[in-house]
């Protein structure tokens, strides 16, 4: 009698695939451009050289600076904004609730440059925003693109989908109950979001702000189009690539983005752990 075959072994075997498409497409490349960054130079030993000029150097380091700073107004922009509207998204009917809805998660399905063609065609020079200024003051005002606040609005224009799906889907599952308690206890509704919707959606935020920074320090395309003089990492890494010419070096720049990325996203997933377990100990010493 043949013995029935575990679980374990079937999810062995699918997994199999996805485990050789994850090494292929991403291991790899990444031992590479170590192993580039490490050794510049063929045959010669290892070194850290590279790592060394990109830390002391001060356009990559400003670079770096330009690329937090951006990444992190855009997701904390993205936050105030889609919080809000994913409440509405998810509340009882209406059809603008579908349309504002599908109009949140158009950017999705656009490339970077698009993005940066729309702030141009909005807020350029002869853009739609500072022509209908003009018409009504006399002046040509909100002149953004080619700017610091334009590459923003740029961020912010494709964060905001990817921060409305996630919310959207925490805000469903809150508990009418809770909310319809607060007020009968006669909260005001700024304090029944502030007291009682943040606190439940917090997993929800810390994840979103995870997948905003992310998607912040490695945009490219929007970068690309609007940035004239402030420059992003991402702009640095395809300049050593294809300008320059320094492989190495833009394998440096890579890993390092990387890592800091990865430490940052590591650091924000574990801020609600940290908090939930402080609570647990809490309430167990004081049962």
């Amino acid at each position: 009698m043949e013995k029935p075959q575990r679980p374990g072994m079937w999810a062995s075997t699918l997994s199999a695939p996805f485990l050789i498409i994850v090494l292929t497409l991403l291991f790899w490349p990444l031992i590479i451009l170590a192993q580039r960054s490490l050794q510049p130079e063929a045959g010669k030993g290892l070194t850290l050289a590279l790592y060394g000029e990109v830390i002391t150097s001060s356009t990559y380091l400003r670079a770096f600076m330009n690329t937090a700073i951006i990444s992190v107004l855009s997701t904390v922009l993205a936050l105030v904004i889609c919080i809000p509207a994913a409440i509405y998204i998810e509340g009882k009917g209406g059809r603008g609730r579908k349309w504002l809805a599908v109009a949140l998660t158009i950017p999705l399905s656009l490339p970077g440059i698009v993005i940066g063609f729309f702030v141009i065609l909005n807020f350029g020079l002869t853009g739609v925003v500072p022509q209908l200024i003009e018409r009504v003051t006399g002046r040509r005002e909100l002149v953004l693109a080619y700017t610091f606040w334009g590459m923003l609005l740029g961020y912010l224009y494709f964060q905001i989908p990817r921060v409305v799906l996630v919310m959207r889907g925490a805000i469903s599952a809150i508990s009418q109950d809770s909310i319809d308690a607060a007020r009968t206890l006669g909260a005001s509704t700024l304090r029944v979001y502030f007291e009682v919707i943040l606190p439940a959606l917090r997993p929800a935020i810390i994840s979103a702000s995870s997948l905003s920074l992310a998607t912040g320090f490695g945009a490219f395309g929007t970068a690309a189009t609007l940035s004239r003089g402030y420059r992003v990492v991402p702009l640095e890494i395809a300049a050593a690539f294809t300008e320059n010419f320094k492989p190495a070096q833009a394998g440096a720049l890579s890993l390092l983005l990387m890592l800091i990325t990865t430490t940052i996203l590591f650091g924000v997933g574990n801020l609600d752990t940290a908090r939930t377990r402080r609570r647990r100990a809490s309430t167990r010493e004081g049962a």
